[in-house]
């Protein structure tokens, strides 16, 4: 069917051909026939506007060739008139119109020509951009000022599931659910004023009946009334996020169960602690030999180690559930630094450490009892993971706005890669020295939500074999988190 079409075309084109070549080679013919005719009779009747008539229609038809019909009709003309008189005057009479006759044709035949490659690319264009909008991966459709459809593509076609022909005419708010379609309704216009959205979500209902979720993206195409419409069928990608929605609502539901299994379980696992210390505390005053007093205070010292594992457990199990309140206070970065190195002396002798301080006299407004347990937490680690004889040095800078806090100690160092991930819950760098002290990893964790919560930041360098440093920078003023705490909030 196609290759018919194909030589039903050219069969017309060869036949307009035809005619244009006989039409103007009769033309012509005629033009030399009227030339000699007045030659023979010796007369000077201007004749020559006789010519214009087939070089204009060459010029149409074949554009700059027309030149060489100028040419061959101006030198008959030239001779024709040196034949009738061959003065000089009537010569450059005659040389003038056979110019005129040149400058004619290039003229119309270059505008001719210029005319015909606009033509053919504007042709062009137009196939580029068709078979573009046909083939779109996206449903596209121009609709008027009222919103009817005029050009539709394949994707919209099955889209709303009809053919072009049945689409042409009808309203696209036509595909459009009962409870949009008032706002699909003044879409168009809408945006062409500029009072709405470039892309909107409508619900659509195709031919068959099947509901759909589309995306629609409205242009009004410039000095126009009429718009493109794309549409993108986000179906599949609202049946996602509505399955989604419905994962994170189980996931938060069984987030909160648990933490309530866990908040219930730290505290009854706390609650046999109490007796197991006190107990203990009886036994060793009732001991009679040193090996039983060691037994007991073993007890007493794995109890009081677990009943600080469950605090630090329920702690990071408040701060999860927003339970945790900062309570904000002046208070001297000095004497927390202090009061946080006095509660572990007696651990640094036993290793026979050197804690050494440079803390300058600075007030800051933070919660006081929590930011003693960051220094707490880092000191108690740098104690622990350095050996014998180490050196651990307390190092705050006051900057201006805040102040910035260094532990560093001259321990075992911790590997590169695992300094990202040290801060994580229950992540622990498995070294000789940490599977003797029993840690779960929850300590750093707690640093690191503390001086969030304060509006700072925290980190870690080190080397293996040569110590580590732990960096956390606190604010000075906290007014936001104040003002909060006295409305109660």
């Amino acid at each position: 069917m196609w290759k018919k079409h194909n030589q039903k075309g050219a069969k017309e084109t060869a036949r307009r051909r035809s005619f244009k070549f006989f039409t103007l080679l009769s033309l012509i013919l005629l033009c030399i026939s009227i030339s000699i005719f007045f030659a023979s009779m010796h007369k000077t009747i201007v004749y020559a506007h006789f010519f214009y008539i087939p070089i204009i229609l060459a010029a149409i038809w074949y554009k700059k060739r027309a030149i060489y019909i100028a040419i061959l009709l101006g030198v008959m003309h030239i001779f024709s008139s040196i034949f009738t008189s061959p003065a000089l005057g009537i010569f450059m009479e005659s040389l003038g119109r056979a110019s005129m006759l040149f400058i004619v044709a290039y003229t119309i035949g270059l505008i001719s020509q210029r005319c015909e490659d606009a033509r053919e690319e504007l042709k062009s264009a137009e196939e580029r951009y068709r078979t573009i909008f046909e083939h779109a991966l996206t449903a596209l459709c121009v609709v008027d000022a009222e919103g009817r459809i005029l050009l539709a593509n394949r994707q919209f076609e099955e889209l709303v599931g009809l053919q072009a022909e049945n689409l042409r005419g009808r309203h696209w708010t036509d595909f459009v659910a009962e409870e949009d379609a008032e706002r699909a309704r003044d879409y168009c216009e809408s945006r062409r004023k500029g009072g709405a959205p470039a892309c909107s979500l409508f619900k659509f209902i195709n031919s068959k009946g099947e509901r759909k979720y589309v995306n629609a993206c409205m242009e009004p195409i410039p000095n126009s009334k009429e718009c493109i419409l794309s549409l993108l069928d986000i179906t599949e990608l609202k049946k996602k996020e509505e399955e989604l929605r419905e994962t994170c609502k189980k996931l938060e539901e069984l987030d909160k169960m648990k933490r309530d299994f866990l908040n219930v379980a730290y505290h009854e696992m706390r609650s046999p602690l109490a007796p197991i210390v006190g107990y203990a505390s009886m036994l060793e005053m009732c001991a009679h030999t040193e090996k039983e007093r060691k037994y007991v205070r073993s007890i007493e010292r794995c109890a009081r180690q677990l009943e600080k594992m469950i605090n630090r457990m329920l702690e990071l199990a408040r701060i999860d559930g927003e339970a945790v309140k900062l309570s904000i206070e002046k208070a001297s970065v000095r004497k927390i630094v202090e009061q946080a190195v006095a509660t572990l002396l007696t651990e640094a002798r036993e290793k026979r450490h050197k804690i050494s301080l440079s803390v300058p006299d600075v007030e800051i407004e933070c919660d006081k009892q929590k930011i003693i347990e960051v220094f707490t937490n880092l000191i108690s680690n740098a104690i622990k993971y350095t050996k014998e004889g180490g050196r651990i040095e307390v190092i705050v800078e006051d900057r201006g706005e805040d102040i910035k806090c260094c532990v560093a100690d001259t321990g075992i160092g911790i590997p590169k890669e695992h300094l990202p991930k040290i801060f994580e819950r229950f992540y622990v760098v498995d070294t000789s020295l940490t599977r003797k002290s029993g840690s779960l990893g929850l300590g750093l964790s707690i640093v690191k939500e503390y001086v969030r919560m304060h509006g700072g930041k925290v980190w870690a360098t080190s080397e293996v074999g040569k110590g580590s440093k732990f960096f956390f920078t606190l604010p000075k003023r906290q007014e936001g988190k104040r003002e909060k705490e006295e409305r109660g909030e």
